[in-house]
């Protein structure tokens, strides 16, 4: 369209110089209509300008946003690996506690902690199948 107005213009006024004074019309007419357009143009262009501001705005307000969720996962993640971390080497200690291999090897079971333990140090639990109440002959 612009182009088309420029055209029409450079041909008004060839036909002004070459031709004669009538064609003044026309070039006022195409002249105004070619001034108007330009504004026009300009106007949609600062205004895509506006809106390619507001946009890259949001995207830098979003992307502000997103990296702070991420850091906070991040923390909260780091903060579950941790607390996972001390859970197992607290059922660790406890299971090292309750089999007993926690203690110095120098120490007899009292002198480490003051408790004594009642389980058996090793073998078969309960009685054997042979001492039973009675014999049983099936």
């Amino acid at each position: 369209m612009l182009a088309a107005l420029f055209l029409l213009n450079a041909v008004e006024l060839v036909g002004v110089l070459f031709v004669g004074p009538g064609f003044w019309i026309g070039f006022a007419v195409t002249g105004t209509l070619l001034v108007v357009y330009v504004i026009y143009l300009r106007s949609r262009a600062l205004a895509d300008q506006r809106r390619r501001r507001a946009r890259a705005r949001e995207a830098a307000w979003l992307a502000v946003r997103q990296a702070e969720v991420r850091r906070e996962q991040a923390r909260r993640a780091a903060a579950r690996r941790e607390a996972q971390r001390r859970l197992a080497a607290q059922r660790e200690s406890v299971r090292r506690t309750a089999m007993g291999l926690d203690r110095p090897a120098d120490l007899p079971a009292a002198a480490n902690g003051g408790t004594v333990s009642y389980r058996r140090a090793g073998g078969l639990r309960g009685r054997p199948y042979q001492s039973g109440r009675g014999t049983h002959s099936a």
